[in-house]
């Protein structure tokens, strides 16, 4: 195969390599990117599906403890995990959310990338004036796109 390739001009060379690396970078793409991208996506829906059903699993929890247990659930019944996810979701808010980490019964840490800032501002008003959750602290640092942001904010029930 060398001694052949050898024995080829430059010009041809040069296409036969050109060929080579093309036939490598769509063989690299077909059988490893693709699939790979493919089921990157499948996992992630699999995530969110689980997500939902730990949300689920949580307001049941919440319904049937007992009525003195304030660990679990606000004086509404529901606790600040679900209470952020069910008010972020029909604000498209709970896609961009990366992480949400309970910090006892009365706080939480919400971490997001790409939310769009007016939207996420909207949120927080309507947690603090309807929910009597306020923001204890809160970071933002821009996104790639005008008008998003990537951060984290502290919620704690009033």
């Amino acid at each position: 195969m060398k001694e052949w390739f050898d024995s080829l001009a430059l010009r041809e060379r040069f296409i036969v390599s050109l060929g080579a690396i093309g036939a490598v970078l769509i063989v690299v793409w077909g059988f490893v990117w693709v699939p790979l991208h493919d089921r990157t996506l499948e996992l992630r829906d699999a995530v969110d599906d689980k997500a939902q059903l730990i949300l689920d699993l949580g307001r049941a929890a919440g319904l049937a403890g007992s009525p003195g247990d304030d660990s679990s659930s606000t004086a509404g019944g529901q606790s600040l995990v679900v209470l952020v996810d069910e008010t972020a979701r029909p604000q498209g808010l709970a896609a961009h959310f990366t992480r949400t980490r309970p910090d006892g019964a009365d706080a939480i840490s919400v971490s997001f990338t790409e939310a769009p800032f007016h939207v996420l501002l909207a949120w927080l008003v309507e947690l603090e004036q309807d929910h009597g959750i306020t923001v204890d602290s809160a970071s933002f640092t821009e996104a790639r796109e005008a008008g998003l942001v990537n951060g984290q904010v502290f919620l704690r029930r009033i």
